[in-house]
């Protein structure tokens, strides 16, 4: 096995990097990434971030939301949450098997007393409170195995980004399963950072002391076409948005009943039971599905349109 030392805390690079190693670094053993992001929310390939996403609190506090390559669910990362990535050749005994690749997570901290299991399809947990959350993806006979550790995260930012299941929205996209978590660092006997933590797991993982002997190393050329993907692919509204499955939001505000159909991030139509205001929504046609594009619309219409207008906006996008 073996593996990129990665001390980058940019979500949108270390995403950018693990797809390119999956994509455009031909190896003939297992690839390792042990990797930390600073605070950020990061979507399930087939997911509708506002199904899963306090949005506009993520804005206000500058936490950026990224779709990433794989399915599964929504996961809050910041510096206390450890990711992993396996990106292997050698997987057809073990298809689907989340338990293979996340087993040496799970001895590393059987080993240092933590009571730490596999449970359900996916998940890593102690006694009941998930810690590890996992998902794969498959390209031109290779495949991602990656997930998640919370070491010592926000906890409290974790279940402000986070939104509960809501029936306001209809889709064929995948929901995340919302569970009770806890952090491994308050089940640790001998307590130690983030950083010492890493370390330990990637000697162990690597069945190792000397890691050195075990490091791939990023060309100037591989650095700059990771850059290109992040510019690219993961900072672009496009990829992030814009890639979301089809949805509708349906609400009932006051005496109005509300219907919203987006498509590709976009309003495609905009229903409300009081037909002349619904008449004027087909103005927000087109436009991208998001409060600050609603409101730059509001601004260019009739005054005493927008104030009629005005009142949906909270409500659309909480």
């Amino acid at each position: 096995m073996k593996t990129i030392l990665n001390h980058l805390h940019d979500p949108h690079f270390n995403l950018a990097l693990e797809e390119y190693v999956l994509k455009h670094m031909d190896c003939e053993e297992d690839i390792l990434l042990l990797w930390v992001n600073a605070p950020s929310v990061i979507v399930g390939r087939n997911q509708v971030v506002y199904g899963e996403v306090n949005v506009e609190y993520c804005k206000k506090h500058d936490i950026p939301i990224i779709r990433r390559i794989s399915g599964g669910g929504t996961v809050y990362h910041d510096l206390g949450n450890l990711n992993f990535s396996i990106i292997s050749k050698h997987y057809q005994d073990v298809l689907k098997n989340y338990r293979s690749f996340t087993q040496p997570v799970v001895d590393f901290l059987q080993q240092m007393g933590v009571n730490a299991s596999f449970s359900g399809k996916s998940d890593l947990v102690i006694g009941t409170d998930k810690f590890s959350g996992n998902a794969q993806m498959y390209h031109q006979k290779k495949m991602l195995h990656h997930g998640t550790i919370l070491f010592e995260t926000n906890l409290d930012t974790l279940s402000k980004v986070l939104k509960p299941k809501t029936k306001d929205i209809a889709s064929v996209a995948v929901d995340s399963n919302r569970s009770r978590v806890t952090n491994v660092n308050t089940h640790l006997k001998t307590s130690m950072d983030i950083d010492v933590f890493k370390t330990a797991l990637l000697k162990y993982w690597l069945n190792t002391e000397d890691i050195q002997s075990h490091f791939l190393s990023l060309c100037e050329a591989d650095l700059k076409a990771i850059e290109a993907l992040k510019q690219e692919k993961y900072l672009s509204w496009g990829w992030n948005f814009g890639e979301s499955p089809a949805f509708e939001i349906q609400k009932t505000i006051g005496e109005h009943a509300l219907k919203v159909s987006i498509k590709d991030g976009l309003i495609e139509t905009l229903v409300l039971t009081t037909p002349i205001l619904s008449l004027h929504f087909n103005q927000f046609y087109g436009s991208r599905f998001e409060k600050e594009a609603y409101e730059l619309k509001l601004n260019t219409i009739d005054a005493s349109l927008k104030k009629s207008l005005e009142p949906f906006t909270k409500t659309l996008f909480e």
